[in-house]
């Protein structure tokens, strides 16, 4: 929205669209598990390194908001109007709050903007001339009175805070709560279809491979992408006690293993102070129909809610854990931490998972409670599991 440009909107033919179109059909963020497993597009390498995970998660969060946006093309916009919020050596703060502010140049009809006199006496802007845009997604005040939102609950709607800022983007881009035409709901965005193709070649970026759990094995799933589903991913011991750490990048899908009820949903976890509490960080926590309880942590985005049901295969959110980043936890580096409890007892998670990878899944009751921690005696887990299997 920083230029006013006047366009007649063309047809444009990306096959971007096409591909966002799968995105609704594998599943999206709020869908229902399928009984083949769920797909979703996670994050390009591009999108991690250039997107501040901060800022990274919001997009995720609140497109999810909205049937038929894809939070690439939040990210998109995003980029387009402030590079996350960079714009001219800007930073995000821990608070949200975007300094120094990123206001736009005057409106006032030069350099190929609209004339707009002031609507906010210069409440937002600095200005009681001309309007400017303002904040990372490029406000013009009328506009903010319109989407602008109060997204941390602190009683202030800040352009310039992207907790507000991000679900404005995402009312203004989405007003009625779904999109069936992305080009056209970026071209009510700014009307330059020149924007609507920078915003598009920048989400086309940002989109990674088409992530999926897979079939489900026995009324389990693997609870992260395929592409991390190995033996050796799968068998590495814990550190410390019965668990499985799983190094993932920032955003990775995460996926229940098994039906259930979400009991614990924590999403606002914010930066972990050591020595205090909040370890495990962002968590998820699924109580499992076969009575064993499953443990998420160190979660970028939640994206369940405490009572919901939950499916084998269906999203739970996405992966986190760098340190010093909002819901990481106390981590060394970025993966999802996992731990199993069943009969009351923490047991090893590594023999259910490969008992997934090879089709012959175990249930919880099964899974022993020693054999897959560092620097104590440790479990061939693919011989117990062809014994367990003869047995």
């Amino acid at each position: 929205m920083g230029k006013i440009v006047v366009a007649m909107l063309a047809v444009l033919t990306s096959p971007l669209v096409a591909l966002f179109a799968l995105v609704s059909l594998a599943g999206g963020a709020a869908s229902s598990a399928a009984a083949a497993g769920q797909a979703i597009f996670d994050p390009s390498a591009e999108a991690i390194e250039d997107i501040p995970p901060q800022i990274l998660s919001l997009y995720v969060q609140h497109a999810a908001t909205c049937a038929g946006l894809p939070w690439q093309v939040v990210a998109g916009t995003g980029k387009v109007e402030s590079n996350h919020g960079r714009f001219g050596g800007a930073a995000i703060g821990s608070d949200g709050v975007v300094r120094p502010a990123i206001i736009g140049i005057p409106l006032n009809g030069q350099n190929g903007t609209a004339a707009i006199t002031d609507t906010d006496q210069g409440v937002l802007d600095g200005d009681r001339v001309w309007d400017r845009a303002v904040g990372p997604f490029q406000f013009i005040p009328t506009s903010w009175t319109i989407y602008g939102r109060d997204g941390n609950g602190d009683g202030t709607r800040d352009p310039q805070n992207i907790f507000d800022a991000v679900p404005a983007a995402v009312a203004h881009l989405c007003p009625h709560g779904s999109i069936t035409d992305i080009e056209a709901a970026i071209f009510a965005y700014n009307r330059s279809t020149e924007y609507v193709e920078l915003v598009l070649e920048w989400a086309a970026t940002y989109t990674g491979p088409l992530s999926a759990v897979g079939p489900l094995v026995g009324g389990y799933a693997y609870p992260v992408p395929v592409g991390y589903a190995t033996e050796a991913i799968a068998t590495r011991p814990h550190h410390d006690y019965p668990a499985a750490d799983i190094a993932l990048p920032m955003g990775t899908s995460l996926f229940a293993m098994t039906d259930g009820t979400i009991s614990v949903a924590i999403g606002n976890a914010g930066i972990y102070a050591p020595g205090g509490s909040g370890r495990c960080g962002n968590t998820v926590i699924i109580d499992g129909i076969d009575g064993a309880r499953y443990t998420y942590c160190h979660l970028s985005l939640v994206n369940v809610k405490v009572g919901d049901p939950i499916a084998a295969g269906e999203l739970l959110g996405l992966s986190g854990g760098q340190p010093g980043t909002p819901g990481a936890g106390n981590t060394t580096g970025p993966h999802l931490h996992l731990s199993v409890r069943a009969y009351g007892q923490a047991v090893c998670p590594q023999p259910m998972l490969l008992g997934i990878i090879r089709h012959a899944p175990i249930p919880p009751t099964a899974a022993p409670t020693s054999g897959c921690i560092s620097g104590q005696p440790t479990t061939d887990w693919a011989a117990w599991l062809e014994l367990a299997a003869s047995s």
